[in-house]
């Protein structure tokens, strides 16, 4: 049967062996994509490669996607995974999968690390037929696994039908950057038809059986089934059908109910009865749909089987192709089906099957109004909202709509609607069913649970004007609870915590603990535990911040959350900040924080560079970069371009600057203030670097008039203060000097002993009165700073002003300095900035020649991280063991590979190691 089904697919098999040999001597992961209409042969080429692999030394699996089983998690992914000889992943590693299924990029890290470990063994071909149908997280995995294993022998082959759809589908599912490849399945041409009878036949078709062929327009399904039809009713005489042959196909449901009629009459009821339940089923189920006992359906079984309409697969039965299905199915009548979905949920339901096996019947068959179904659904989307929020939506919406808008069971369901929507990260859904609850006048209590139910997400997005807006509106309401008051004065509280008057946030929140406190409400008091550290934060009282924080830990536990650990940065403990970053990260891969991964990685790339590891700094914003792309999360993008602009900015690169701030530019939403704030202040050195200093300062407005409005207008701490002075002088707005230097010397008053806080303002005072020796006095309280650039740019602008004030050995030693610092960290632009002004007192200096760029390729192109990488990789380790071994993330070791492949010009391990070996 393969064999005939692939007639005329010889150009097709033989591309396909050609990425599987291309694969197997590159040790490159390829992706080949397989589409075409329902019955152009998709499954059997899928089969052929898949044999062929093995015999080629591959280790092959496949797994379907069901049409009627989009709701079961990675169910598809999990099935290929789980063959293989011996499977891909062991009962070791499904134990330590099957709890990670709600955390999507640790579950995709879970998986990566044994394909990476077995395929340094042997090639792999993974196969996954009728992508179609794929359930969300199987997409998000078949997104994400190919860039990982990039670099590993590794075919992904995907099968699906060709419908506008799919192909939406599949564009956001087939990788940009590595190869892919396509095949596209064409009818079959008359010659390939005509072989595929005489196949069958044993001679060559006649005239008649030709024409009839030439009906089924080339589908090597319906040319099947026409053969099968006309051989079993005996209609072929000397290779033709006799003149009372059968017609020509052209609906397959009824060519197919006319061969299972007659004696067999059941057969199709049987047919349809499966349909409803699936591409595979279980006999008992469908004889309790068919309302007979199972003996009794026994000769249909047998009858279908023998008709070749089902195969047997042991404990369940399934269709011998889709098409069959379809067809069964799409000869129900719309009542038909929708009371045969009913009742085979209250079927699964009574013999003790989920209620998300039930699910998908009920959203197929339940009518409006059915309270039962969506209880049902209800209790579905809970189940799988861990694992797959996207899927949780579909479920608790269709619950959502199901009843009537008077149902009073249908506020209680609104308000879960709007948690899953936030689970799923959809926020303006969210807000738009929140408002939907509160125009039907809820009581008191219910309205303001509504609304308190949209903190944390307006929160996230740093939409504190509009999450202040609704908490005064539902404190504002008669008859609430003291529990949820309290709460709703905590998220009061922390919507203020941003503001231009921390000190109301802090009065707020302090009411808002005693109410927590009097009616014994954790969630309230963390809240505004939460909110007395964000205040204190605005407020530039890091002390203070990290002691409110740090009892929000004492009370859930577990490691420092990212504004536990700014604050720790903010007070120069940038030690503390690592370790408690890289706790953090091996914590939400442990249990849960799929969300929380571009946020630490955002701070740990931000703490990077203000200490000076601008190469470590780049690759964690890189890996920002994916990450965001992965989760489609635009915020953490934004950020992520503008650390990588300032990077550029430093290393004097500013058509690169301009490409990562038009990066910035282009996700830039305003509705996320906080990534926003970032874009703003990559402009402002972007703009004072190309000479527009006068703009530079412009775009600052008000960021200095307080801590609130600098972090607000430009996301700047205050080490970045003496470059808001420097571009404020350069752009002649003496003012705005004058009030940056002011707002330092608030920081350093507020945090004492912080030497970059006690540095940075005399640093800032020093450049508004042009006060040589208050600059050496900055440099030398820097010195105890663990901010690097901060300590080269106050030794820059001192040599400057040395020589400025006639102390020219002084001011170029000084300089000499500032240039060494800068050449030490990478900012080779920086470096040539201070070189320039060296030549320009008469100064020269042999060294000089070493602020060349680094090499774009080639092994000296390398990073030192890059090559501490390159030779784990070149040891066998796979990615999780070289990330353990440098105590970095799996994810921050792939964006290095990519880079090290890029640099060398090798695009798998097993290049990359013959390269390191080479070197000795």
């Amino acid at each position: 049967m393969t064999q005939t089904l692939l007639r005329g697919r010889s150009a097709e098999v033989e591309k396909a062996l050609r990425v599987l040999e291309e694969t197997a001597s590159t040790g490159r992961s390829t992706v080949l994509v397989v589409s075409g209409e329902a019955g152009l042969g998709k499954t059997a080429l899928l089969e052929s490669v898949r044999a062929q692999a093995e015999r080629n030394g591959f280790t092959a699996c496949v797994g379907k996607a069901e049409e009627l089983d989009r709701i079961s998690p990675m169910a598809p992914l999990l099935l290929a995974l789980r063959g293989g000889h011996p499977p891909l992943l062991s009962e070791g590693d499904r134990a330590a999968v099957g709890p990670l299924l709600d955390q999507q990029l640790w579950l995709v890290d879970r998986i990566a690390a044994p394909l990476e470990e077995r395929s340094q063994r042997t090639p792999i071909l993974i196969a996954i037929d009728d992508v179609q149908w794929a359930d969300p997280l199987t997409l998000f995995a078949l997104r994400l696994l190919p860039p990982r294993l990039a670099a590993s022998p590794i075919v992904w082959l995907l099968t699906a039908r060709d419908t506008p759809a799919t192909s939406t589908e599949l564009s956001q599912v087939i990788p940009r950057d590595m190869p892919v490849h396509q095949i596209t399945l064409q009818p079959l041409s008359p010659t390939a038809m005509r072989e595929l009878a005489a196949d069958r036949l044993g001679t060559e078709p006649g005239p008649r059986l030709t024409r009839l062929l030439e009906g089924t327009a080339g589908n090597p399904f319906l040319v099947t089934e026409l053969l099968d039809g006309v051989l079993s009713e005996e209609m072929v005489e000397g290779g033709d059908v006799t003149a009372s042959g059968p017609g020509v196909p052209t609906k397959l449901r009824t060519a197919l109910r006319r061969r299972l009629s007659g004696p067999h009459k059941d057969v199709w009821s049987l047919l349809q009865a499966g349909s409803v339940l699936g591409g595979t089923f279980s006999i008992d189920d469908a004889a309790a749909l068919r309302r007979v006992r199972v003996s009794d359906l026994l000769p249909s079984l047998h009858g279908a089987l023998a008709e070749g309409m089902l195969v047997d697969t042991g404990l369940h039965v399934a269709f011998r192709h889709d098409l069959i299905r379809e067809a069964a199915y799409e000869d129900l009548t719309p009542t038909a089906r929708r009371v045969l979905h009913r009742a085979a949920a209250e079927h699964l339901l009574a013999t003790g099957r989920t209620a998300v096996d039930a699910a998908h019947h009920l959203m197929a068959g339940a009518p409006a109004g059915d309270r039962e179904a969506a209880d049902v659904l209800r209790r579905a989307a809970a189940e799988v909202a861990p694992q797959s929020p996207a899927t949780a939506v579909s479920l608790i919406t269709h619950a959502y709509n199901l009843l009537p808008r008077r149902d009073p069971l249908r506020l209680e369901v609104g308000q879960e609607v709007v948690d899953i929507f936030v689970r799923a990260r959809r926020v303006q859904d969210a807000i738009f069913t929140a408002d939907e609850l509160l125009r039907t006048s809820p009581d008191a209590e219910t309205a303001a649970r509504i609304h308190s139910r949209l903190a944390r997400p307006l929160w996230d997005l740093g939409l504190d004007d509009r999450l202040l807006a609704r908490v005064t509106q539902a404190l504002e309401l008669d008859g609430i609870s003291p529990q949820v008051r309290a709460l709703l004065l905590a998220q009061r509280a922390l919507a203020m915590s941003r503001s231009d008057d921390p000190d109301a946030a802090v009065n707020t929140a302090h009411a808002a603990l005693a109410d927590a406190d009097e009616v014994g409400d954790r969630n309230a008091r963390t809240t505004a535990l939460r909110a007395l550290g964000h205040a204190a934060a605005t407020d530039g009282r890091y002390g203070d911040a990290l002691d409110c924080f740090q009892q929000v830990r004492a009370v859930h536990g577990g490691p420092p959350q990212a504004a536990e650990l700014l604050a720790l940065a903010l007070l120069d403990r940038y030690d503390e900040a690592r370790d408690g970053l890289t706790r953090s990260r091996q914590e939400a891969e442990e249990h849960g924080g799929t969300w929380e991964v571009p946020a630490f990685g955002w701070w740990e790339a931000a703490i990077d560079l203000a200490a000076g590891r601008m190469e470590d700094a780049e690759a964690g914003a890189r890996t920002i970069v994916r990450l965001a792309e992965d989760l489609q999360e635009y915020g953490y993008r934004v950020q992520a371009y503008a650390l990588l602009a300032r990077i550029a900015l430093l290393r004097g690169d500013l058509r690169q600057a301009e490409e990562y701030m038009t990066q910035a530019t282009r996700w830039t939403r305003s509705e996320v203030r906080l990534a926003s704030a970032q874009a703003t202040l990559a402009h402002v050195l972007w703009l004072d670097a190309g000479g527009d200093a006068e703009g530079a300062a412009r775009l600052l407005g008000a960021a200095a008039d307080s801590p609130a409005a600098l972090a607000r207008h430009t996301g700047a701490g205050y080490a970045d203060l003496p470059e808001v002075v420097r571009i404020a002088l350069r752009g002649k707005d003496t003012e705005l000097a004058r009030r940056a230097a002011l707002l330092a010397q608030q920081y350093a008053d507020r945090n004492p002993g912080v030497a970059t806080a006690t540095g940075g303002a005399l640093h800032a005072r020093a450049l508004v009165d042009d006060d040589v020796d208050l600059l050496g006095e900055a440099v030398g309280v820097l010195r105890a700073s663990p901010r690097l650039l901060s300590r080269a740019s106050a030794a820059e602008d001192h040599g400057r002003a040395l020589v400025a004030h006639g102390r020219r050995d002084q001011g170029v030693a000084e300089l000499d300095r500032a240039w060494d610092a800068y050449v030490a960290l990478g900012a080779t632009g920086e470096a040539r900035r201070v070189q320039r002004h060296l030549q320009s007192t008469g100064a020269r200096r042999r060294r000089w020649m070493a602020t060349s760029r680094r090499p774009s390729t080639g092994w000296d192109a390398l990073t030192d991280t890059e090559r501490r990488v390159a030779s784990l990789v070149a040891e066998g380790r796979t990615n999780r063991d070289v990330a353990q071994t440098l105590s970095l993330s799996p994810n921050t070791i792939g964006t290095h590979l990519r880079s090290i492949f890029g640099k060398l010009g090798v695009n798998s391990r097993v290049q990359l190691t013959r390269e390191v070996l080479s070197r000795g």
